[in-house]
């Protein structure tokens, strides 16, 4: 499955579902729903999906996660969740670094068309939404990403307990290799010494 046979609009449980039918190692797939967690919630709308990317080409030395479980997971932030998700990262910031703009203003950043008016966005956010939003987005995303590491850990483990494996179907279906042929001259030789 590929993350580009999703799209914004799919439903979290089928995100989830087809997060959990991956195969790979349940580390591996947790800490890739984790870090794509970690992206989600950050005002990086745009190039979410380039940043899954070159953190997996740049970690690769040290670590690797499961891509395509990152790639899925950035869905969180889509068009219909991105201004609450951005309010809330803004609103915890505003507790750290203080701020004065309403939940209208802030929506009214997000209206735009084409890549020059999402360029726009972008600049707009930085300079006049900047610190409060940026400090608490990388607040909440890392508590989520910690979060759901173990959670996802759990749920693939216990998914891929129940899920069949390749090895236990064949062994349930084994093949009956027929034996030699058996000389029936030699069949009765065994009955003849048997019987006296």
């Amino acid at each position: 499955m590929s993350a580009s046979n999703l799209s914004w609009k799919s439903s979290p449980r089928r995100l989830l579902r087809s997060i959990l039918m991956l195969d790979d190692t349940a580390h591996s797939i947790a800490l890739g729903t984790a870090i794509g967690m970690f992206i989600a919630l950050t005002p990086t709308v745009g190039i979410q999906m380039l940043m899954v990317i070159c953190f997996a080409f740049v970690t690769r030395p040290l670590f690797r996660f499961n891509q395509i479980a990152s790639l899925i997971t950035v869905y969180i932030s889509n068009p219909l969740t991105m201004i609450p998700i951005y309010w809330f990262d803004y609103k915890v910031g505003t507790y750290y670094v203080g701020g004065s703009m309403n939940q209208q203003e802030f929506a009214k950043i997000f209206e735009f068309e084409g890549f020059s008016g999402w360029w726009e966005t972008v600049k707009q956010l930085i300079l006049e939404v900047g610190s409060p939003l940026i400090i608490g987005s990388l607040i909440v995303a890392t508590f989520c990403s910690l979060v759901t590491y173990p959670i996802m850990l759990r749920l693939v483990m216990h998914f891929q307990k129940m899920r069949p494996t390749a090895t236990q179907d064949e062994s349930e279906t084994q093949t009956v290799i027929p034996h030699k042929p058996v000389d029936s001259d030699q069949t009765t030789k065994s009955v003849h010494i048997h019987s006296s």
